[in-house]
C-alpha cells in the first residue's frame, strides 16, 4: 500500500514537472498519459523528449535567432579586436567561433526548411574554421558564402533583415 502512494507521488511528481516544461497545450494529455504506465520508468522519459523533436521552429524565428547569434559574435569579435589592437589570437576567435556555431546550432533547432540548412551549413563552416590555424580567415569558406547568400534570400522572403 505504502509502495503504490510512493509511486504515485512519484509519477505525479515527474508529470507535473513534464507539464512545467511543456506548456498548457500538454496538460490535457499529460494527465492521461502518466496514469496508464504506473510500472514504467522509461515512460516520463519518452514523454519529456517526444514533444521537443516534434514542433519545429518558424523559419522568421530560426532568422531571428540566428541574427541575434550573428550580432553576438560580431560585437564580442569588433569588441576583442579592439582592446587587442586590431589583432585577434587564433585561441580566442576559436572560442567566439565556437560559441557562434552553437547559437546558430540552437537557432537552427530542428528546423528542415531552406532557413534551417543554411543555418546549419554555416554552423558547419564555423566549427570546420575553428580547426584551422588562422580561425578567422578559414571562416570564408565558399560553402558558407553560399549559405549565408541562401539565408540572406530565405529570411527576407521571412520578413527578417539577417547579414550573413
Amino acid at each position: 500500500m505504502i509502495s503504490v502512494r510512493i509511486a504515485t507521488a512519484v509519477l505525479a511528481g515527474v508529470s507535473l514537472f513534464g507539464l512545467t516544461a511543456c506548456g498548457d497545450e500538454k496538460a490535457t494529455t499529460g494527465g492521461t498519459e502518466a496514469a496508464a504506465p504506473v510500472a514504467s520508468a522509461d515512460a516520463p522519459k519518452a514523454e519529456a523528449t517526444t514533444p521537443a523533436a516534434a514542433a519545429a521552429p518558424e523559419d522568421k524565428v530560426v532568422c531571428e535567432e540566428a541574427n541575434k547569434a550573428g550580432e553576438s559574435f560580431s560585437k564580442a569579435f569588433i569588441a576583442l579586436a579592439k582592446t587587442t589592437g586590431g589583432e585577434v589570437a587564433p585561441a580566442d576567435a576559436k572560442l567566439m567561433m565556437a560559441d557562434f556555431a552553437k547559437g546558430l546550432t540552437e537557432a537552427a533547432g530542428t528546423s528542415t526548411t531552406e532557413v534551417g540548412k543554411n543555418v546549419l551549413i554555416i554552423a558547419a563552416e564555423t566549427t570546420k574554421a575553428t580547426e584551422a590555424a588562422d580561425p578567422a580567415s578559414a571562416i570564408d569558406s565558399p560553402e558558407s558564402g553560399k549559405a549565408s547568400k541562401a539565408l540572406n534570400a530565405a529570411c527576407k522572403s521571412a520578413g527578417v533583415k539577417t547579414n550573413f
